[in-house]
């Protein structure tokens, strides 16, 4: 693992082509921004924050911790990508509301009178908060503090007709999201957004079990790069191997030992009469992107080893645990 310097980190923040989350295991906030739309950014040498009228990041300079890693899709066909900078999980806390007084952290000076409350739904180092200046989720808020918000439904009937801000808070910064939060069956608007997953968030967990990150580490914050094979939107297009390239250094500079292994590995063999299949789960998660990116590159090399060692959509082994396959209540 290596460490992440705060100049890439700053660096990738002001590429509006970059995605970027706050969150864990269910509890989760995602800041994006499209190149035109009308944005604030403040850099110095240890601090970058950027603002729209959508939401904002801030990230400061902290010792954080790089592992990059391809995700398989279950299409057959294609994969993600993504750069989690790490820290040591820190040990646990309750999870119950309480509350943290005035955010004076706020990104923008008209919020910095709102109230922040801490919904207890984070892991590890991420805290998933609200914030508001509206005195009937105030005193919901109040009147429940120490107690789990999901067992609180006059809480989040509140917070859903309040609409208050959402706030991810760890060691690498933060994440606000100010747009609406969807109404239950509705779905979250383009742009900045958060997920509450209850299922998850029992687990307790910092991350899915298929992100090979190692044990003991979670996400601070969370790079999601553009993808070599969707759209902005999430829609479906063509290969494009200049998104794809663009990723690589990252990849080679942050992916683990045992996926540069795997990846070197089955490159070598290509044209031998036995592919060398990993053992581990992740190691097979890992060649089956290396000979879908062979593939889509036009090594028809690949193709006959896909045929035997990715030829079906099994979810076990790709990336099977999204944010996005799971009911969300309102947040």
């Amino acid at each position: 693992m290596q460490p992440a310097p705060f100049s890439l980190i700053a660096d990738l923040i002001e590429d509006p082509a970059n995605g970027w989350s706050i969150g864990s295991f269910g509890a989760i906030g995602e800041f994006m921004r499209d190149p035109d739309e009308p944005t604030t950014i403040r850099r110095s040498t240890d601090c970058i924050e950027v603002v729209t009228g959508r939401g904002a990041i801030r990230v400061v300079d902290t010792e954080l911790t790089g592992v990059a890693w391809d995700t398989l899709s279950s299409d057959g066909e294609t994969w993600g990508h993504a750069l989690a900078l790490c820290v040591a999980v820190p040990p646990p806390s309750a999870k119950v509301i309480r509350p943290r007084g005035p955010d004076h952290e706020a990104l923008r000076d008209e919020d910095r009178h709102g109230l922040l409350y801490d919904l207890g739904v984070g892991t590890g180092c991420v805290t998933m908060a609200i914030r508001t200046q509206d005195a009937e989720l105030i005193a919901a808020l109040d009147a429940a503090v120490g107690q789990p918000v999901l067992a609180s439904g006059d809480v989040m009937e509140c917070i859903l007709r309040s609409q208050p801000h959402r706030v991810l808070i760890s060691p690498a910064g933060r994440v606000e999201v100010y747009q609406p939060i969807p109404m239950p069956g509705g779905e979250s608007p383009e742009g900045p957004h958060t997920h509450l997953l209850p299922k998850l968030i029992g687990k307790d967990r910092p991350h899915s079990a298929n992100t090979p990150i190692p044990e003991g580490w979670q996400s601070a914050l969370t790079l999601h790069p553009p993808s070599p094979w969707r759209t902005p939107l999430g829609e479906r297009r063509p290969f494009c191997p200049r998104t794809d390239a663009m990723f690589a250094p990252l990849l080679q500079c942050y992916q683990s030992a045992e996926d540069e292994a795997v990846r070197a590995a089955i490159i070598t063999a290509l044209d031998e009469v036995e592919l060398p299949w990993p053992d581990s789960r992740r190691g097979r998660h890992k060649a089956r992107v290396v000979l879908r990116r062979l593939y889509a590159a036009g090594d028809i090399r690949a193709s006959a080893w896909r045929m035997i060692h990715d030829s079906r959509t099994d979810r076990t082994e790709a990336d099977a645990v999204l944010v996005h396959d799971h009911d969300p209540i309102g947040l």
